[in-house]
């Protein structure tokens, strides 16, 4: 199933990996590993151990080959890490489970059910600070940690005794003690292997894994790769966390009257091909990838500088033909950078950073749709997806539903409340379509989308 890639003749895509810890290394070689696969390509990882978290390497990955390496002068480097494509959108892809990257480990064989609980302490934890970055958490998110696994397991009888895992030996000590009362058992020690690989092979091994942090890419990588279900005490909205799509029991059970909605809507079904395309961390859509394959045009009525949407469809179909019908990108940065020269302190340090910006722009755009607004008209002859607006599509619904060229495309809305009445009219009259719909909260305000796919 993974091929040794040493000796392969393919021209291999240098890369150089996170000097961070396992948890991210593996979601950095799963998301590069998904793209490789994908797109039929290849890799060399560099292991990358510069930092202070160093690992020998116990991964193997799908179309990727990994060479350890003790020190990099400089990271990021210029190689495809720092590519926008990278950077921008496929380091921002959802992590589900799947056999790309597996452990290259012999597990031992453990006789015993137990309970992997996980603490994450060290460096994640920071006080003093008004806003916690995503992942973080402060010493009263520890303690409400604590307490809530102490709930979760006193809520259940004939309980399979619990093993404690933990980078921070105080830290672990101290969640021991405050779980004294249930079983605790120790397991052997592996020979010839690193703490943090013999704590992710026995969390692979429990039967369910207790997230006893806020959150923890270490724990929710050991239940992507075994495929085990999760247990946090903290809904994850901010789109870094809320990418890691693991099984998971939350406690106690939050009520969604979102997820309430959703059900009552369209949604693809299990066995659609799905791609999302944008920034997941700003903005993304849901399609499918036989409806990115048909189509040669996507005609956008974006009105927004943030172009992440149409950028992201030719980085995965280099041939589209794009037609931005509502503004001109150029116009758009030109604005940004006057307002940039008479109004901003740091002009010098921003437009030095979006001078290049600009540049890699035009060379995944091309110079046609950066420069030029188009106009649409009935002489699309070709197959085309459409990115628009509510309010503008139904101003022409008739003419885009009835369009033998018009393939399916994003409608996206920004006050669902406001626009409900719009959106039910469209899933009512796009008979002939697949549909699906997604819905978010920002700022209290109700976003989303409807995505249409035309049943040919």
């Amino acid at each position: 199933m993974f091929e040794d890639f040493k000796n392969k003749n393919d021209k291999k895509i240098l890369f150089y990996g996170r000097p961070d810890g396992l948890g991210n290394r593996y979601e950095e070689l799963l998301l590069l590993s998904n793209y490789a696969v994908k797109n039929d390509i290849f890799f060399k990882y560099i292991w990358n151990n510069t930092g202070k978290w160093k690992y020998s390497n116990k991964f193997l990955a799908k179309n990727i080959e990994i060479v350890e390496k003790d020190y990099v002068q400089e990271w990021p480097t210029k190689n495809f890490e720092s590519t926008k494509l990278w950077r921008e959108y496929i380091s921002t892809n959802n992590i589900s489970h799947n056999k790309n990257v597996i452990l290259d480990l012999k597990y031992p064989e453990i006789k015993n059910d137990y309970i992997g609980i996980l603490v994450r302490g060290s460096d994640r934890i920071v006080d003093e600070i008004e806003s916690l970055p995503p992942g973080f958490q402060s010493s009263e998110d520890v303690k409400t940690s604590i307490e809530l696994t102490m709930k979760y397991l006193s809520s259940h009888k004939n309980l399979a005794p619990i093993v404690i895992f933990s980078e921070d030996k105080d830290l672990k000590k101290e969640v021991s003690e405050k779980l004294n009362n249930f079983k605790q058992i120790s397991l052997p020690k592996i020979p010839n292997l690193e703490q943090a690989y013999e704590d992710f092979v026995y969390l692979l091994s429990s039967n369910e894994i207790i997230l006893c942090s806020r959150f923890s890419s270490f724990a929710l990588s050991a239940g992507m790769i075994s495929n085990k279900r999760v247990v946090k005490f903290f809904s994850y909205s901010h789109p870094l966390l809320n990418r890691w799509k693991n099984e998971y029991l939350d406690f106690p059970v939050q009520n969604n009257q979102d997820k309430d909605l959703l059900y009552e809507l369209p949604r693809f079904s299990k066995n659609e091909k799905i791609t999302s395309i944008g920034n997941n961390f700003i903005k993304s859509f849901k399609t499918t990838e036989e409806l990115v394959e048909k189509v040669v045009l996507l005609v956008s009525f974006n009105k927004s500088s943030y172009i992440g949407f149409e950028e992201n469809f030719k980085l995965i179909k280099k041939k589209i033909r794009i037609d931005m019908l509502n503004m001109s990108i150029f116009i758009s940065d030109l604005k940004e950078i006057m307002n940039l020269i008479f109004k901003s302190k740091n002009r010098k340090k921003i437009l030095k950073e979006k001078i290049p910006y600009i540049i890699k722009t035009i060379k995944i755009l091309g110079f046609k749709t950066y420069f030029i607004k188009s106009y649409f008209s009935n002489l699309r002859k070709v197959p085309y997806f459409l990115y628009i607006d509510v309010d503008s599509f139904i101003s022409n619904e008739k003419k885009y539903l009835n369009d033998e060229h018009f393939k399916g495309g994003i409608i996206y809305f920004e006050n669902f409340d406001n626009k409900k009445a719009l959106i039910q009219e469209i899933i009512h009259k796009a008979y002939q379509f697949t549909l699906h719909f997604e819905l978010d909260n920002h700022e209290n305000k109700s976003i989303g989308y409807v995505s249409l796919i035309k049943n040919e």
